[in-house]
């Protein structure tokens, strides 16, 4: 009987062993697939600020004075207006 005991008792125990090694197994492969996540992550933040410091210097371009006239009288045919059809108000 006490052999019996001993032997169910060793058993538990090699059967906790086994669960705690698995988990650290599987915890250690959770942290892993997190750092790939986080190093995409990372990079997609890298590339998207790259594009919007693109966007905000094209936008800059886009908005002198100078390029919103030409554009204005390139696709909506508008142009200054003449100096008598200019009225001022007092």
């Amino acid at each position: 009987m006490f052999r019996f005991a001993s032997w169910t008792w060793y058993g538990a125990l090699a059967l906790v062993g086994l669960t705690l090694a698995l988990g650290q197994v599987w915890i250690r492969l959770q942290v892993v697939a997190v750092g790939y996540q986080l190093s995409n992550t990372r990079q997609l933040i890298h590339s998207l600020e790259r594009e919007r410091q693109t966007l905000r210097m094209q936008w800059s371009a886009l908005t002198t004075p100078i390029q919103l006239a030409a554009q204005a009288e390139r696709r909506l045919g508008m142009s200054a207006p003449e100096p008598e059809r200019v009225v001022r108000v007092p």
